[in-house]
């Protein structure tokens, strides 16, 4: 679910109806991408917040504000996260009291619901985060009635019909309907197009194919967004991944370390992110037979347990993490 949450966010910040093809609209993106987050919010400031009655400005402020939390695993800024949401949800609602037919407001309403539901599973409450989901396709579908060249709309419902399909996977005995042959066929739609929101598209479909089994579709993706954003480290998370789920056990440790030295370079308090990679590059030490170079890894993690309470996922990477050392 983790992967999910990343890539759903990246799909949250590409979207702005009425912006798209703009210049600014693609100038804050592609700072996102480059994770270059103070020069983003400037452009929001600047040219997106001129306007209390239109909720893209808080919006962007919120994802950015989401992506940092997740870049640098500090759970400090969720306070503010869900204030904007919540001040961004308020000028979507104002607005739809004055005009139900606000295809604006619908289409903003349903993206900052999508947020929070990536935000709750982050913090490990995947119940609340599918409840959350629930809400998203209908505001998004109320879009589309309202305004059917809103793309960005059938984008967002192929994300969550995907997820739908998908729920006993992030939650044993979930059920959800949903139709992956529905998800693929909108999001690829936009993936292979040029535009705005190619690359959030792209982001989400990776995920998707290294979940169903895809690793040579998954990589294709992968490979593209870093000729387009070298050292992104969303990517790289997903290329590792794939590359450990396919068996590609050399291919995952060469990701991992330039994944680690990346972090340690711009986010080198962050526990969450070094510990992930030590343990997923522990287990590839381990299969192909380097117990040492793995237990050392495995070592690093367990002695972060006294932090498992202020770092996300820390307690499941320090359990997998004894696990591991047991075997060895």
């Amino acid at each position: 679910m983790r992967s999910w949450l990343r890539s759903s966010l990246l799909l949250a910040l590409a979207v702005s109806p009425g912006l798209a093809l703009t210049s600014d609209a693609i100038r804050a993106r592609d700072f996102c991408y480059r994770q270059e987050y103070d020069s983003a919010c400037a452009v929001v400031r600047a040219k997106l917040l001129a306007d209390p009655s239109d909720p893209a400005g808080l919006f962007w402020q919120a994802s950015i504000v989401q992506l940092l939390i997740y870049d640098y695993g500090n759970l400090t800024l969720a306070d503010s996260f869900y204030s904007l949401s919540d001040r961004a949800a308020a000028v979507c609602r104002r607005n739809l009291g004055r005009n139900p037919h606000d295809a604006r407001a619908h289409f903003y309403l349903g993206m900052i619901q999508l947020n929070r539901a990536m935000f709750l599973g982050w913090q490990q409450r995947p119940l609340a985060a599918f409840k959350v989901v629930l809400g998203v396709a209908p505001q998004l579908s109320a879009a589309l009635a309202d305004d059917s060249t809103l793309s960005d709309a059938r984008f967002g419902i192929g994300a969550v019909e995907y997820f739908k399909a998908s729920a006993d996977r992030y939650v044993l005995g979930l059920r959800l309907l949903g139709s992956k042959k529905k998800a693929y066929r909108l999001v690829s739609a936009v993936a292979d197009r040029g535009g705005l929101m190619q690359t959030a598209a792209e982001f989400l479909l990776a995920y998707m194919l290294k979940e169903d089994g895809d690793a040579t579709g998954a990589l294709r993706y992968c490979r593209r967004l870093l000729g387009k954003y070298p050292g992104n480290r969303s990517a790289m998370r997903l290329m590792r991944d794939t590359y450990y789920k396919s068996g590609n056990y050399e291919l995952t440790l060469a990701t991992g370390r330039r994944l680690e030295e990346e972090v340690l370079k711009f986010c080198p308090g962050n526990r969450h992110a070094l510990s992930e990679n030590w343990v997923i590059c522990g287990k590839a030490f381990a299969r192909v037979g380097k117990k040492d170079s793995a237990r050392a890894r495995f070592q690093r993690v367990v002695a972060w347990a006294p932090y498992a309470g202020e770092v996300p996922w820390l307690s499941d990477y320090v359990r997998e993490a004894k696990q591991w050392l047991k075997k060895l």
